[in-house]
């Protein structure tokens, strides 16, 4: 193996306590820890990952490789600090409160990923800016020289943030390149928003990284860190899953960084991986993705597999009982993220938590405390759910008026369960109910009837409600107090505004305010914004409750993974000089052993039976029954495979049966052909 080992198998943490920093009592809690050097990075850190279980075989001869396993990753992008923190504590405090998870499954963990970008956040001699990336010596521009025109901490507060650049009456657009995008909001003038043209509103300020023109070509922070282009490479872009060509920061071409291409090695090492969680900015946990949408080819999802979306919505519950996100506002494109890669390519259940987000989207109302212990939340406001809400509705109406029975107009809004049993219950009527059901549905309008034959063939809805923006505007004003529907958008509703009321409630400094500069080549600008970090790192009184919440869930998610367990074959007498064998694999586990993208990626194979794997029984003994069976996948929850033969063999005979899985490991028993008998091996 070409992985270097850092630290021996020993049963204690004390080979990652340096990482760490965990105490000798929590360390020696642990059952089995195992510390790798996985990669180096481009400017030559060690990227390290953890595996945590017993160490020695198990009763079904398993390792602690050969166990299913769970991945956390952390760190892609190195201003998420919160995401190494809660990385780095899981093992310890998994230990404590879920010690028996370590006989029966592994744990690994990846807590930093991107270690030069989080080198470069940590490095505290540099102005920090609002983003992650790994940095890279780049020529954007094209002029010969590399990353000599970065952003610059005019103000000298130790952080990039933000220029405003009045546009009005100047000639700055011209010589410079630059646009009016933005207007400073005039209930609070903190905010920067786009113009509303329905209001006659016309941008007039160029929002820019904080900088000069260091190279004099016109241009502002195009080629360095921290600018607006060529800074670096960005680890949420860079996997080969709808790969964003050309964007900025998604490399030169796919896993450039030698970082990204050891991981993704290491991880397809693994085979015993059966689900992977990245702690990051995208969240696919407060909300399942969108099942059946697929990239141009048509057979790579964009958001998951149909058969895939009961195993997301049971973990998705899990994840907002125990961290109290129930919404997040991360980035939803995940176009050459290590979360898309690692479910569509690598075929695994893979789940994204961006960690922390503003309270107010976040169930438990002292989710982010930053006031000493005070609550400072408030109830979540849903509008975007409110707005469907009142398009469905609308909906509905519209279907009765056009002459749709009730029954039907319900069908179209059952969840799938219910709509399978709804159509059980249908059949159930008899033929002649069927048929008038039948012939009511044909007379309904087309664009009715396809819906319905749609949602019949488990297909999603073609012709869903559409939200409008006075959908929109209701739900929003409806949620505020004493708010009349129909009434006016508040500026407070954008993101800005929310995180600005938050930080002021909290006593968190995470704004700068705007102040007047005056800049070598635009003349009098403004520098201000949000602290970098600040809305992706909770303050420090949240920070244990945020860990915590992570544990409860990476703790019950590891819990509802697959474990395939095999019974000792039974062998039945049938008749004289005939035997029939069987055995039985059993799921104990909640999620299926290979999620339907798995089943479709094809990566790994299946659950693998095979009688006679050495071809030692004499030609026509197996008198019934494949040879090999192949099981794709096994339902969770004590789903069952089988494979059953009948043999023709004189009593005392032996065969041999095997029963392998790359995730869940192989098992041989040579088994004596007499009533009740078998065996392990």
């Amino acid at each position: 193996m070409s992985t270097e080992v850092l630290a021996s198998r020993v049963p204690l943490l004390a080979g990652f306590g340096v990482v760490c920093g965990w105490s000798a009592s929590v360390a020696g809690a642990v059952p089995g820890v195992e510390t790798l050097r996985i990669g180096t990075t481009f400017e030559g850190r060690a990227i390290e990952a953890v595996a945590v279980g017993e160490p020695g075989a198990d009763a079904f001869g398993r390792t602690r490789d050969d166990r299913p396993a769970l991945l956390v990753v952390a760190g892609l992008q190195g201003h998420h600090a919160i995401g190494r923190e809660v990385a780095q504590s899981l093992v310890g405090r998994l230990a404590v409160e879920h010690a028996g998870l370590f006989r029966t499954h592994t744990l690994y963990v990846i807590p930093s990923a991107n270690p030069d970008g989080a080198g470069r956040w940590e490095d505290r001699a540099l102005p920090r800016a609002g983003w992650g990336r790994a940095p890279e010596t780049t020529d954007f521009d094209g002029d010969g020289r590399t990353n000599e025109d970065g952003a610059d901490d005019l103000d000298g507060d130790g952080s990039i943030t933000l220029m405003r650049v009045p546009l009005d009456g100047t000639d700055l657009g011209a010589r410079f390149g630059i646009e009016a995008t933005h207007v400073i909001d005039a209930d609070d003038p903190r905010v920067m928003r786009e113009p509303d043209p329905k209001k006659g509103e016309r941008a007039t300020h160029a929002l820019i990284s904080e900088g000069i023109d260091n190279d004099g070509d016109g241009r502002f922070n195009e080629d360095g860190w921290g600018g607006a282009s060529g800074g670096g490479v960005d680890f949420d872009r860079h996997w080969p899953t709808f790969w964003p060509e050309h964007t900025d920061g998604a490399g030169l071409y796919p896993l450039e960084r030698p970082g990204a291409r050891a991981i993704t090695r290491w991880v397809q090492s693994r085979t015993n991986i059966v689900g992977v969680v990245v702690l990051g900015v995208h969240d696919t946990l407060s909300e399942p993705p969108a099942s059946g949408k697929f990239g141009p080819i048509g057979e790579v999802p964009t958001g998951i597999e149909k058969g895939d979306e009961h195993a997301y919505r049971a973990v998705s519950e899990l994840f907002k009982e125990t961290t109290g996100i129930t919404g997040a506002e991360g980035d939803t494109d995940r176009s050459g993220s290590l979360l898309q890669w690692a479910y569509a390519d690598l075929g695994v259940y893979a789940f994204g938590s961006p960690v922390w987000v503003r309270p107010e989207l976040a169930g438990s109302r002292d989710a982010g405390l930053g006031n000493g212990g005070e609550a400072i939340g408030v109830g979540p406001v849903d509008v975007e759910g409110g707005a469907l809400a009142i398009a469905i509705e609308r909906d509905k109406a519209s279907l009765t008026e056009r002459g749709v029975p009730d029954r039907l107009v319900a069908f179209i809004y059952m969840s799938e369960d219910d709509r399978a049993a709804e159509m059980a219950a249908m059949e159930r009527e008899g033929p002649e109910a069927l048929a008038e059901i039948m012939q009511t549905i044909r007379e309904l309008p087309m664009d009715v009837q396809q819906r319905l034959m749609a949602l019949g063939q488990g297909r999603d809805d073609p012709l869903p409600p559409e939200v409008t923006d006075a959908d929109r505007q209701a739900a929003g004003d409806e949620s505020l107090p004493g708010a009349k529907p129909g009434g006016k958008k508040k500026s407070g509703d954008s993101p800005d505004a929310k995180w600005l009321a938050w930080m002021d409630r909290s006593g968190v400094e995470g704004f700068v305010d705007w102040a007047g500069f005056e800049h070598p080549q635009l003349g009098t600008v403004e520098i201000g914004g949000f602290v970098p970090g600040a809305r992706v790192n909770p303050p420090e009184s949240a920070r244990d409750e945020v860990v915590q919440g992570h544990v409860g869930f990476v703790g019950g998610l590891m819990g509802m993974l697959p474990d395939l367990s095999v019974g000792e074959p039974r062998v039945e007498r049938v008749g004289d000089g005939l035997w029939r064998v069987s055995v039985e694999a059993r799921n104990s586990g909640r999620l299926a052993t290979v999620p339907a993208i798995g089943v479709k990626a094809r990566r790994l194979p299946g659950l693998v039976m095979v009688l006679d794997p050495g071809l030692t029984l004499d030609h026509g003994s197996i008198v019934s029954g494949a040879r090999v069976v192949r099981v794709a996948s096994v339902e969770g929850s004590g789903g069952v495979a089988r494979g059953e033969w009948l043999v023709a063999a004189d009593e005392g005979d032996a065969v041999r049966v095997e029963v392998r899985s790359p995730r869940f490991g192989d098992r041989v028993f040579d088994v004596r052909l007499a009533e009740g008998n078998g065996g392990a091996r």
